[in-house]
């Protein structure tokens, strides 16, 4: 008996079993009699639970040349599996939350820790606080292994490892919206060669539904380890909350569709990283560097999608441990941020000796450095000096794009205030500012211009290096 006329004879009994009151009333012998009449020779059936992940009671008809689960619970559940499906529901909307989907790859310890910090929480503060959990999970060395060990893997991508590889090289040096950009593309391009079989008139949703969906089909059948089921119970919307695999699969769609491939005018987050912005040019907010450890991830997620589309399981959902070739790109990375760091100092002091500021990048305005510059001469070259002159010194924040800070120096009742600029060539309306309060304003580095810059000013201004404090006794 070919296969085909198998399954027919399976339908035939499911049909029949739907006719009953209940499928709860199923019996094991029940099914081996309706199998005895479709001619099977010798069933054996047997109530059992099936499923990979949170299981279906079914009965199991076992005869010669296959096997087929019939379901004890209607497609719209028992009231265990409206629970469950509850529960994925509204995890999926913390999930939509902060425009991402259930992860692969990941601990699920910290993926429970990261969705119990967003649940009551505003949108805003979600992104926050899933930049600080993802902070400590996407990593260099993660991003390494997915580049290396994960992209290659799959058809649509293997073309364009050299060009990830180069994102990952180019944003741990500094450059993160260029990396960002080089990669969104990508997804589209990876999407088309997966559903290559659907013509060059495919819309981005067909292609992600039919790529989402044939992966879900493979997940179902393993699902229920291959035996005949009853189709409405290999859906993704039974199998939602039923299977991990789909949930995350079908997650993973939802951001696709809701977020990186929707219309401008629809778009809805915070995160900005969607293709037509980028396109189109609409907004400028998806250069974040947080973005690219996203598009890395999102990348080797369709990989993972693809190997479920074409059933080669080529892509484990175990995160592989690194080999030698992601080991080499993580040290490398880490090369150039050390070399891009020492570079960053360089450009700051050559810029400086100008009497300008080094020009913001998309992604890195040059405060945080400053700031930290700033803090270390302050410390080093008036502090110091002040303290060694017998004053108590309180000192300020700098502050937010780091062109100045002060500090207070006391003793008993003397009390005076000095402000340290980052440059010489600070513009006059700061230098007026600080004059008021301050009995010196002083720069980092050599003089540059300083009567053009500090014109009309009573106080004393200088380099930090050429003022000496005058003696708290």
């Amino acid at each position: 008996m070919s296969f085909s006329n198998i399954e027919d004879k399976f339908s035939g009994i499911w049909r029949r079993a739907l006719h009953e009151t209940s499928l709860n009333a199923l019996t094991p012998e029940l099914i081996e009699k309706w199998a005895s009449d479709k001619q099977f020779i010798n069933p054996v059936a047997k109530l059992t639970n099936v499923g990979a992940f949170h299981t279906t009671p079914c009965i199991v008809l076992t005869v010669e040349g296959g096997k087929a689960c019939f379901p004890t619970i209607p497609v719209s559940g028992d009231e265990n599996w409206q629970i469950r499906r509850k529960q994925y529901d509204d995890q999926a909307a913390l999930w939509d939350k902060v425009e991402w989907f259930m992860p692969l790859w990941l601990p699920m310890g910290q993926i429970s820790k990261l969705l119990a910090s967003v649940k009551h929480v505003t949108r805003e503060r979600a992104l926050d606080l899933f930049k600080y959990h993802t902070s400590t999970l996407y990593t260099l060395a993660f991003e390494a292994v997915c580049i290396e060990q994960i992209l290659p893997l799959a058809r649509s991508l293997k073309e364009i490892v050299p060009l990830a590889r180069e994102a990952y090289l180019g944003a741990y040096s500094g450059y993160w919206a260029t990396s960002v950009g080089a990669l969104i593309p990508v997804i589209e391009g990876s999407l088309t060669r997966i559903a290559s079989d659907l013509g060059s008139k495919a819309t981005a949703p067909e292609k992600i539904d039919h790529a989402v969906n044939r992966a879900i089909e493979t997940a179902a059948q393993l699902h229920f380890d291959h035996m005949w089921v009853p189709l409405e119970y290999k859906t993704c919307d039974y199998l939602f909350g039923q299977d991990e695999r789909v949930f995350a699969f079908d997650t993973f769609r939802r951001w696709l569709k809701n977020h990186f491939f929707c219309k401008t005018d629809e778009y809805r987050g915070v995160t900005w990283l969607n293709r037509h912005m980028f396109a189109h040019g609409t907004a400028a907010s998806w250069q974040q560097p947080a973005n690219f450890a996203r598009m890395v991830v999102a990348l080797a997620t369709l990989a993972a999608v693809e190997s479920w589309y074409d059933a080669s399981h080529s892509v484990s959902f175990f995160l592989p441990d690194m080999n030698d070739n992601s080991t080499l790109l993580w040290q490398q990375a880490l090369l150039r941020g050390d070399v891009q760091m020492k570079l960053k100092i360089t450009e700051q002091d050559y810029f400086r000796k100008h009497g300008r500021l080094v020009p913001p990048l998309p992604a890195d305005n040059g405060a945080l450095l400053r700031k930290g510059l700033l803090s270390q001469q302050c410390m080093t070259d008036l502090v110091r000096p002040l303290r060694d002159a017998g004053w108590n010194v309180k000192v300020n924040e700098p502050d937010d794009n780091a062109l100045y800070m002060t500090v207070d120096a006391s003793q008993g009742e003397k009390l005076f205030s000095v402000a340290l600029l980052y440059s010489c060539g600070t513009e006059n309306g700061i230098y007026k500012m600080l004059a008021k309060e301050c009995a010196a304003v002083l720069y980092c580095g050599a003089p540059y211009k300083q009567d053009s810059f500090a014109h009309d000013i009573s106080v004393h201004v200088g380099p930090v290096l050429g003022w000496q404090p005058p003696k708290a006794g």
